[in-house]
């Protein structure tokens, strides 16, 4: 089952959407990671389509993939502003959502879940994005903060920018699946085609790409180091969560996915453990598997 590219407006936005229409059952929202886009779902999507005989929305978030900003600020709370817009008004009035998200993508889930809980029915994470100080120690706190130049105002767009244009093309997809993936040579083919495509024409607006990553990374970072935040929403969602997580995460240590299963000890746990930060893509069968188990 091939995707059916649409466009959606949410919350002020003109948004790329990919849609597989599987039947009437529950929807499901697809959510990606930081830098993501709807490709890295697109091996799991066809499958929970026609499996659980539903619509399967995959979204590009303002400033990723295909979704170009407009010169409208994106960030954090803009980003949620949108899921919360879609969850509202893409699905037949009354219904409930099944949330799936990688990352940042799977923070939005959550957070969606606490704030719209008449919306969102069940949540899957993908390696959430966790609170950055569970299960790390001092070094391993100073070598995240390398990430946080990203962050800075006007910095992290110059950083950003030169890196995508400097790397160019196939570095821009490939260099993130060496870093992110347990086994790079895992990747399907037509896959990395896919993201190939959507990395060129992003490409062709990169000023607005690295921009939108340093609102958005700033947001994020925020919302993980600021007691009360993502800490509340993982605290006190109350519908059924699945958590599935990569063995070989290079992003955060098996300290951080113990520190959640404390926090959360009434969720549902799913270790790949050949896999690493994105395992819908780097695994999507074997994700897809997990995603339709009952919780």
């Amino acid at each position: 089952m091939d995707p059916v590219s649409i466009a959606l407006s949410a919350a002020g936005f003109e948004l790329h959407a990919d849609s597989w229409d599987g039947g009437a059952g529950e929807p499901i929202l697809l959510l990606h990671g930081l830098g993501g886009n709807t490709v890295t779902w697109h091996g799991v999507a066809p499958l929970l389509a026609r499996r659980l005989r539903t619509r399967v929305l995959a979204v590009d978030l303002p400033g990723f993939g295909s979704s170009h900003p407009r010169g409208k600020v994106c960030g954090y709370s803009g980003l949620f502003e949108v899921v919360a817009d879609i969850l509202v008004r893409q699905a037949p009035t009354g219904a409930h959502w099944h949330v799936a998200g990688n990352s940042l993508g799977g923070l939005l889930a959550l957070q969606a879940a606490f704030t719209l809980p008449e919306r969102v029915s069940r949540v899957t994470l993908a390696a959430l994005s966790l609170p950055l100080t569970w299960g790390r120690g001092l070094r391993e706190l100073l070598a995240f903060a390398s990430y946080v130049p990203t962050a800075f105002p006007w910095l992290g767009r110059h950083l950003v920018g030169r890196y995508m244009r400097t790397l160019g093309l196939p570095g821009v997809v490939d260099a993130p699946i060496r870093f992110l993936f347990g086994d790079p040579a895992r990747l399907d083919p037509e896959l990395r085609e896919r993201l190939l495509d959507v990395s060129a024409y992003r490409l062709t607006w990169v000023s607005e790409a690295a921009l939108a990553l340093e609102e958005v990374t700033r947001g994020l970072g925020l919302a993980l180091l600021l007691r009360g935040r993502a800490e509340r929403w993982i605290r006190e969602s109350r519908c059924p969560v699945r958590a599935v997580y990569g063995g070989r995460d290079p992003l955060y240590p098996p300290g951080a996915w113990q520190h959640l299963e404390r926090e959360r000890p009434d969720w549902d746990y799913v270790c790949m453990p050949d896999a690493g930060h994105v395992p819908q893509l780097e695994a999507p069968a074997d994700f897809a598997r997990h995603m339709l188990a009952p919780v």
